[in-house]
């Protein structure tokens, strides 16, 4: 089992830095190597090709979309400005118009936070 994590932890870290990655890691190195990892966005090499173009397209929607995610799902609190809190109450008002059209709340909102929020745009996603 070790030497398999070693194996996919050498290969995962090897495809982000670009160079082989030694194969005595201390704990210490391993964390400090995945907090770069997490600390650095990348969108032109995304995990998520959606939340990467998001990024680069609408830098502004792209951090509203994950303070909504993060309240929705790590118990964020909701501390932001006031045009924030407005984006996100519109948020919520645009899943809820969906979930009256019959669409699942989880489906609703992800097809909204992949199309910037755009009802019309989620509509077609989720009916295509």
């Amino acid at each position: 089992m070790a030497s398999k994590y070693k194996l996919c932890y050498r290969s995962y870290m090897s495809r982000y830095f670009k160079r082989p990655v030694a194969a005595a890691m201390t704990l210490r190195t391993v964390l400090l190597s995945l907090q770069s990892l997490l600390s650095s966005a990348e969108p032109d090499d995304p995990q998520d090709a959606v939340v990467a173009k998001q990024y680069k397209d609408d830098y502004t929607c792209y951090k509203r979309t994950a303070k909504h995610w993060a309240i929705m799902y790590a118990q964020a609190t909701a501390c932001t400005s006031n045009d924030d809190l407005e984006a996100l109450a519109l948020f919520d008002k645009n899943i809820q118009q969906l979930m009256v059209m019959g669409f699942s709340e989880q489906d609703s909102r992800v097809a909204l936070s992949s199309k910037n929020w755009n009802v019309e745009a989620a509509v077609e996603c989720l009916f295509s």
